[in-house]
Formats: structure tokens, C-alpha cells, sequence
């Protein structure tokens, strides 16, 4: 297979287009082929040994193993924009790092609109200025007509990695460079853990345990890919409460949350209406709703 034949069938497989111009060692950005609402949410990568194309729609991704299908040419290029693409990959981590934590010093705790949407009325949170937002980071990272953000922080053993902003009306943004994967960001601590998607839905989760008299940490791993990533370095007693996503025929019929969730091995639970996360439920049905679910998962853990 050449390298071509293999951007081809990865893209293909991934529901994504070919990105109209092709450099090696980096992630391309391009759309899904879901139309408007996929646009730039295709993702492409193409080293020495691989093809790797991602849906961050679906949380699809394909990778094609290369073996004899590239060119002496094209293995010189490739090496070569690698070893670029790696030295900026690590300088732009760096970076966003470093603006991630100037963003935690600046930042001041209080109410935001976005909480009393998701439910929280009176949960007091780490927010930035859309102005102090505009001086570290840059205009790219604010949406129009928004001013103050939910400062979410990205942590990885530990240390700040990168964070996530939500505006008033819901718009979650990352910093560009910014590492997310494996990490989370802790919103309770307890003898054991349960990992979700979403900082609202974490919150759900942490009110629902409360109430129940649990004590657990919670992790918001920003992503249902990245639960995986972040279950690997969780010890002890873990669980997980995932979104009832769309099912896809990539995964069997079942929706991403649910696919991911299997892929930790550890016990898990989900709403049962499709398309809703546990914060909706809290928000529909109440927080007895959400406790129900949480327990019967927490009694197939000690039933097993």
C-alpha cells in the first residue's frame, strides 16, 4: 500500500476529508463529512511507520501501519518534518503551559452564568476576564460578545498541562498546543474514583455522591477518548459515567461514550435517554435520578 492509498482509506474509514495539503509528523486539520456541523473536527497525522486519521465528532480513529509503500523520497521527507513538527509540537505545549498558569494566577473565584444554565446557581468557580483572556492567550480563544470564562485547568501527575475555557453561552475552547491527553482536572476527592466527560456533568456527579452520603474523587477527562488515557493511571476502585451519545455503525451500534467506557474495562453507567449526559439528567429527572444509576453501577462493582 502506498502512502497515498493509506491517507485515502484511514480518511475514508474515519468519515473525514483528505486535507488539501499533506505534511508529515503533524496533525492536518480538515472537516468531517457530516457536513457544517463537522466542519474542522477531522484530524490527520502521517509519520514513518503510520497513517492515523481522527473524527473528534465520533472519537473514530483509524490508523494504517505503512510498510514498503513509501519512496526513499518520501522516507527523507518524512524524517524531515518530523523532526520539525516534533520541536514545535514541544515548544507549543510549553508555551500553552505557561499560559495555562498565568491564566490560574489571574483568575478569581465566583459565579458564572454558565453554572446557573448547567444548574449550579451557587457553585463558585475559577473565571477569567475575556480581556485577561485576550492578553495571555490571544483573540483566537474568545468568541464574539463573550466576556468571562469558566477556567477549567488540564492536569497530567500533576502538573498544568493546558485548560479549557467555557464562555456564558456554553462554548468550550482549548488553548492551541495545549496537551490533553491523560489529563483531567479534579472536582472531589474520595477513597475511590468516577471519571466523566464534562465539568458540568462532573458536577452532577460529585452532588449525586454527596447526597449518598460517598465520598469519591471525580475527574473530568474533557473527552470519551480520553477517559482511557486517564483510567490507565487511576488506582484503586474506579468507575465510569458516560454519555448515552448518537450509536455509530464504527462502533457497533453504540454511541462514543459507551464504546470508550468499554474500552477502560471498568464498571460504568449511562442516562438512559440517547443524546444526554448525567447533568442533563439532573437537570430533567432530578438528582435522585442520577444517584439510582450511580448506585446500581457501584453494586455491580461489589457484586463482581
Amino acid at each position: 500500500m502506498t502512502i497515498h492509498e493509506a491517507i485515502e482509506q484511514a480518511c475514508h474509514e474515519a468519515g473525514i476529508y483528505i486535507p488539501k495539503r499533506i505534511t508529515y509528523g503533524r496533525w492536518l486539520n480538515t472537516d468531517t463529512t457530516a457536513g457544517k456541523s463537522g466542519k474542522g473536527d477531522g484530524r490527520l497525522i502521517v509519520n514513518e511507520h503510520s497513517v492515523t486519521a481522527w473524527n473528534w465528532q465520533t472519537s473514530q480513529k483509524v490508523t494504517i501501519n505503512l510498510r514498503d509503500g513509501m519512496t526513499a523520497r518520501e522516507q527523507k521527507a518524512v524524517a524531515r518534518d518530523i523532526a520539525k513538527a516534533k520541536q514545535k509540537a514541544e515548544r507549543d505545549a510549553a508555551r500553552a503551559a505557561d499560559m495555562a498558569q498565568a491564566l490560574i494566577a489571574s483568575s478569581t473565584l465566583g459565579g458564572h452564568p454558565y453554572l446557573v444554565l448547567k444548574g449550579f446557581r451557587d457553585e463558585r468557580a475559577m473565571t477569567v476576564s475575556a480581556a485577561t483572556v485576550r492578553d495571555i492567550v490571544g483573540d483566537y480563544i474568545v468568541p464574539a460578545g463573550a466576556t468571562c470564562a469558566v477556567l477549567i485547568p488540564a492536569r497530567r501527575s500533576g502538573k498544568v498541562t493546558s485548560a479549557q475555557l467555557i464562555w456564558e453561552d456554553g462554548t468550550k475552547k482549548f488553548m492551541f498546543g495545549g496537551e490533553i491527553g491523560g489529563a483531567s482536572h479534579r472536582i472531589a476527592s474520595g477513597v475511590y474514583t468516577w471519571l466523566c466527560e464534562g465539568y458540568a456533568t462532573g458536577l452532577s456527579i460529585r452532588a449525586a455522591l454527596k447526597g449518598l452520603g460517598v465520598q469519591a474523587t471525580v475527574l473530568c477527562c474533557f473527552s470519551a477518548s480520553n477517559i482511557v488515557a486517564v483510567a490507565r493511571q487511576v488506582k484503586g476502585r474506579a468507575f465510569i459515567a458516560a454519555d448515552n451519545d448518537k450509536p455509530l455503525p464504527q462502533f457497533g451500534g453504540i454511541g462514543t461514550g459507551e464504546h470508550f467506557a468499554q474500552q477502560t474495562g471498568l464498571p460504568y453507567g449511562m442516562p438512559p435517554t440517547l443524546r444526554t449526559d448525567f447533568n442533563d439528567l439532573h437537570q430533567e429527572a432530578g438528582i435522585f435520578a442520577v444517584q439510582r444509576i450511580l448506585t446500581s453501577v457501584m453494586a455491580r462493582r461489589r457484586a463482581a
